[in-house]
């Protein structure tokens, strides 16, 4: 056995913090956020790095909001850490969980320093913490971003990283979080090639990564129901009975009253809570939604676990959906009046409920780029423009949602009545896809319409023409009738039709 397969095999094991760890760690994430409220930084960032101490994979409950606090400290103008805190710090110690909280705490008191953060990243996942490393990576990866000139061996050492922890996930059996640690290897592998194009070399590597993490797909596709999903050993005997017997009404009902009975027997502990939650959530009844809504809510409240209030929100926005849906199929269905009235308010109520949640998602989260792309989706989809443009611009960083805040940012110039800057927008995006893709066609769709509302007929003309090279019945015909109507107008002399 190899040095690094003797490492691996020692972190094989998921790490385990016990309730009464957990209990100390949320004592300090409470002495911490008091301190936060009187502005006294310094002393929360030693409770936090305390209470990490106890629980270090407390996501949702210690980093995430020392990271918050981090960012509220330097805009209050709060030092940096001098040389000798570095010198005289732990962050080279031969305990990577000391090493790692050690980098946490210099990150907390200098938010935008890329090397305590690669710290953080490389310790964690020399401590098996793989929660952990996958709160930071993106932190790391944004701190990359910012050079002016790419850093290949600084890339090299992220991706390393990545696969290090993915191979460490495989090992665990956690299909999952291989697969999103992979990800995030070949995301920043595209990044770094869209700068450097012409290095064979990380095209070769690109290619050996996007295979690894085809398998890695392939295998959480086969392991990816519902019930592999869960991990709680009890869940799974439950969820599997339910499949069994393909959930017939008398055998849900027992499972949902076993299930019950376990929660109600330890609320505390939240496996037996997901337990009997996601069987409710399985039904997809209203009124058992209803319930497990209810039920996450009080936890929340009870724990200040923000994840469970996730859950609930996004339960509440899937039934949303499916009213809004519903609605507007029978308002389709009869064209009857009352009937589009109650549509429109169903879609409105939907997307206000959407606005509420991610606006409150993106406060918790700042530095979460996905959440700050969908906010800004459903401020465009709610017709907030000027909001919108901005929240998408900040979420183009993310390589993963760059394609779809493009396309948004332009539209939004369009439908605010700027279709100059609309154009602009919609033809630089372009230059990142092959006319083959079908984003690209979304954007040459837009393309078109932004020109022909900018009085730019030819230019319209062209890209509705290749637009419908590529596919003739694009948008129902919609793009060949602006085309042809445009050409006739101009066969025939007069005005041609802008928007």
């Amino acid at each position: 056995m190899t040095r690094k397969e003797d490492k691996l095999d020692r972190r094989t094991e998921q790490p385990v913090f016990s309730e009464a760890d957990q209990a100390r760690a949320r004592q300090w994430f409470a002495k911490a956020a008091d301190c936060r409220e009187r502005r006294d930084y310094d002393y929360a960032i030693e409770c936090y790095i305390t209470g990490l101490g106890y629980w270090p994979e407390a996501v949702e409950e210690g980093h995430m909001p020392l990271r918050s606090l981090a960012i509220q400290r330097q805009q209050a103008g709060g030092k940096k850490p001098g040389f000798m805190d570095g010198v005289r710090s732990s962050i080279g110690s031969k305990d990577p969980r000391r090493a790692m909280l050690e980098a946490e705490r210099l990150l907390s008191k200098d938010p935008g320093n890329s090397g305590y953060a690669e710290a953080v990243l490389k310790n964690a996942i020399k401590a098996g913490l793989l929660e952990t490393a996958k709160w930071v990576a993106p932190i790391v990866f944004e701190g990359l971003r910012k050079d002016k000139k790419p850093n290949k061996e600084r890339f090299r050492t992220f991706r390393a990283a990545l696969v290090e922890a993915a191979d460490l996930a495989d090992a665990r059996g956690d299909n999952a979080m291989e697969t999103w640690m992979l990800e995030q290897a070949v995301n920043s592998l595209e990044y770094l090639i869209a700068r450097v194009p012409l290095d064979e070399d990380l095209r070769n590597e690109q290619r050996d990564l996007a295979g690894k993490l085809t398998i890695a797909r392939g295998k959480y596709e086969e392991a990816g129901d519902f019930r592999e999903s869960l991990r709680d050993a009890e869940k799974q005997k439950l969820l599997h009975d339910a499949e069994r017997v393909q959930q017939g009404e008398d055998t849900l009902e027992t499972l949902l009253a076993a299930a019950r009975k376990e929660w109600e027997a330890a609320p505390d502990l939240l496996p037996k809570l997901n337990t009997y939650v996601d069987l409710l959530l399985r039904t997809e009844r209203k009124p058992l939604e209803d319930e497990a809504i209810r039920i996450l809510i009080e936890a929340f409240k009870k724990t200040n676990n923000y994840s469970l209030k996730l859950k609930a929100d996004d339960v509440r926005l899937r039934q949303l959906g499916r009213q809004a849906r519903a609605l507007a199929a029978k308002a389709r269905q009869s064209g009857a009046e009352e009937d589009r009235q109650q549509a429109r308010l169903a879609a409105l109520e939907q997307r206000q409920a959407a606005l509420e949640i991610y606006r409150e998602r993106v406060t918790k989260y700042p530095t979460d780029l996905r959440l700050k792309a969908k906010l800004g989706e459903v401020l465009f989809q709610s017709g907030r423009y000027d909001e919108a443009i901005p929240v998408l611009q900040a979420a183009q960083g993310d390589p993963r949602s760059r394609a779809r805040c493009e396309l948004l940012i332009g539209r939004a110039f369009f439908e605010k009545g700027s279709p100059t800057q609309a154009t602009a927008v919609l033809r630089e995006a372009l230059e990142h896809y092959e006319l083959t893709d079908d984003h690209s066609k979304e954007l040459l769709y837009w393309l078109g319409r932004a020109y022909q509302a900018a009085g730019q007929l030819e230019e319209a003309k062209a890209a509705y023409g290749k637009l419908l090279r590529q596919d003739y019945n694009y948008m129902e015909g919609d793009a060949r009738q602006r085309l042809e109507a445009l050409e006739q107008a101009a066969r025939e002399g007069k005005a041609s039709p802008r928007e």
